[in-house]
């Protein structure tokens, strides 16, 4: 997978999220995700497993169950930080939990689907 670039910006007065970005269901496991802080800001990195496109269990977008990141440095953070997912959930979105600055992320997912 190519590498995806997502954001948010401005979570003064609410807590915002990025659009959520479907990850690759044929490539390999391991991701490795980079956040980059403008301002001053709180965020957390959110997965989930429910597929609002699935052709066997679809979730509706808005009943989706978002987690926490598994890894502790992509949770809670007010800083620049990087972090990597061993197993890779079906989606990732960033919820800017506080803050006027802006939080930008980048995720790559490792290996992709023979054909």
């Amino acid at each position: 997978m190519q590498p995806i670039t997502f954001s948010t910006s401005d979570a003064s007065a609410e807590a915002k999220y990025s659009r959520p970005v479907r990850m690759d269901s044929w490539a390999n496991a391991q991701s490795v995700i980079q956040v980059k802080v403008t301002g001053t800001v709180t965020w957390t990195i959110e997965t989930s497993m429910d597929d609002p496109n699935s052709p066997t269990n679809p979730v509706a977008q808005g009943s989706m169950v978002w987690n926490d990141a598994l890894d502790a440095n992509l949770v809670n953070e007010t800083s620049d930080k990087s972090g990597i997912f061993n197993l890779t959930p079906t989606f990732v979105r960033i919820k800017q939990i506080d803050g006027s600055g802006s939080v930008t992320a980048t995720i790559a997912q490792f290996g992709n689907a023979t054909f």
